[in-house]
């Protein structure tokens, strides 16, 4: 009997799409964000594509947008 081999996803932060990390994508067709091959805060890597959190340490996948998004208006553009 074969063994299942584990897969992993690229996840967008912003919009929660999924693919495959063999995948050849790196940012959302949606939107447009570069998509998380792991988590930002301890680097595990993400084994489901509905994953929102982090199965190791908890961290919210969002946060990592949300953070990008306070550095830009922080910095205006004007």
């Amino acid at each position: 009997m074969e063994e299942a081999r584990e897969v992993f996803y690229r996840i967008c932060p912003r919009c929660a799409r999924a693919v495959p990390l063999a995948s050849s994508e790196r940012y959302c067709t949606n939107d447009g964000t570069r998509l998380l091959e792991a988590c930002p805060g301890c680097g595990a890597r993400i084994t489901s594509p509905y994953a929102r959190f982090c199965g190791r340490c908890g961290r919210e996948f969002r946060l990592e947008t949300r953070a990008l998004e306070d550095k830009a208006g922080q910095g205006g553009l004007g």
